[in-house]
């Protein structure tokens, strides 16, 4: 017996409670970000856009280019006579109305493009939130993983120590070396889930994270309490309602392409022998000849306007079915975490300390405290799932969320 209780002290020291994952803060989100924001091409692109709506704005609202036409007559080129040549310009006249709907057309197109790009940056710092959280993830399951494999290493070193005291059972080994064998396999898969990981990062950071630790810290419940303005300022919704305003601008466009069209042109012809005559001012009118183009043009851009009224509504929908989708994950999140701190890590532990009570005082089998032990670190590792999936839901629900305090550098 007192060899048995010479086993007790080394057996309580390998058994002890595991202790949380130590993540170094050697790579924070904010570095993601700014990553991100530099290197994705997709959002390269959208930004892209801007400058591209500024260009076409830049020459809305102005006329359309003059006309010029010269002509020669070419027997008079080597006679006697004067050389006979005709020049003519011509312009087009708009209708005031319609060089302001053109412009407005193209203002309303660089302000969507500006709440586009706006939304593509809130959804390129959620997903990168998303990904940096699945990193710290993989991280704490490697972290526990390496722990319970050092843990039932000890183990084994322990049974093989009581059995040279004749005390226990060769099977007890081989059930040791069975759940090694267990967490060797998992092992591989981890990395190989690592890896997978590392490499689908490339796109949205630019580049692979690399070995490098993270450390995930929540934000409190007052994150559901946050600001909370009026859809239309959501860069979502304030994106539709701008092309909603530029299909109006295009509409107020094509009913004015029912008028007349007039042309203001003056041109010289030296054929004319009187010279009172050779100077010509004139006035052109291109008057619609059946309609039927114009009609067309306005019914096209009347559906197109409707079809942006009813993207408007549904995206005003979509984003209402976010916040409260998200929201009620967000609470649900941190009530999971209450259960599992206040309630399900305290009793486990509180089991695996009686079993190992009952251990030393030979009550108990090794088979029971292998089990508590594995218990106690599947509890951890869906203690670190929750707390991934709830700083997740999180990163996006402060995507849909309306805060005017979040910087834009979108030029």
């Amino acid at each position: 017996m007192k060899r048995y209780l010479l086993l007790i002290p080394g057996l309580v020291m390998a058994l002890a409670p595991l202790g949380t994952v130590n993540a170094a803060p050697l790579s924070s989100v904010d570095q993601w970000i700014e990553q991100a924001m530099q290197a994705n091409a997709t959002f390269g692109a959208q930004r892209e856009s801007i400058a591209a709506a500024i260009a076409v704005q830049n020459a809305a609202g102005t006329w359309e280019d003059p006309i010029l036409k010269y002509g020669v007559a070419p027997q008079t080129l080597a006679g006697p006579n004067t050389v006979g040549h005709r020049f003519e310009i011509s312009q087009k006249l708009p209708w005031p109305d319609q060089l302001s709907a053109s412009e407005d057309a193209a203002i309303a197109r660089v302000t969507a493009a500006r709440h586009d790009t706006r939304w593509q940056q809130r959804q390129l710092i959620a997903n990168v939130k998303v990904a940096y959280g699945q990193w710290w993830y993989i991280s704490q399951a490697l972290g526990l993983h390496h722990q319970t494999r050092a843990l039932l290493d000890k183990l084994a070193t322990i049974t093989e120590q009581r059995l040279a005291y004749g005390y226990g059972a060769q099977s007890q080994t081989f059930r040791i070396e069975t759940e090694l064998d267990t967490l060797d396999a998992q092992l591989v898969e981890l990395e190989a889930e690592q890896s997978t990981l590392s490499a689908s990062l490339i796109p949205l950071l630019g580049g692979a994270p690399g070995k490098t630790d993270v450390l995930l810290n929540l934000p409190s419940r007052a994150v559901l309490q946050q600001y909370q303005p009026d859809a239309r300022e959501h860069p979502f919704v304030a994106s539709a309602l701008a092309r909603e305003k530029a299909a109006r601008a295009d509409l107020e466009r094509a009913e004015v392409s029912r008028r007349p069209t007039f042309t203001a042109n003056v041109g010289y012809n030296s054929l004319w022998a009187d010279e009172d005559k050779r100077w010509m001012v004139g006035v052109g009118v291109q008057i619609p000849f059946s309609g039927q183009r114009q009609d067309s043009a306005v019914r096209q851009a009347t559906a197109t306007l409707a079809q942006d009224q009813l993207r408007t509504v549904q995206r005003q929908r979509e984003w209402q079915a976010a916040l409260a989708e998200f929201t009620a994950t967000i609470r649900a999140g941190y009530q999971r975490l209450d259960i599992l701190k206040n309630r399900h890590l305290p009793n486990q532990n509180a089991e695996w300390d009686a079993t190992l009570n009952e251990l030393a005082s030979g009550t108990a089998r090794l088979d029971d405290a292998i089990e508590s032990a594995l218990r106690l670190t599947q509890l951890k590792l869906t203690q670190a799932r929750v707390r991934r999936g709830l700083y997740s839901a999180i990163a996006q629900y402060q995507a849909w969320l309306n805060d005017p305090t979040i910087p834009y550098s979108l030029e």
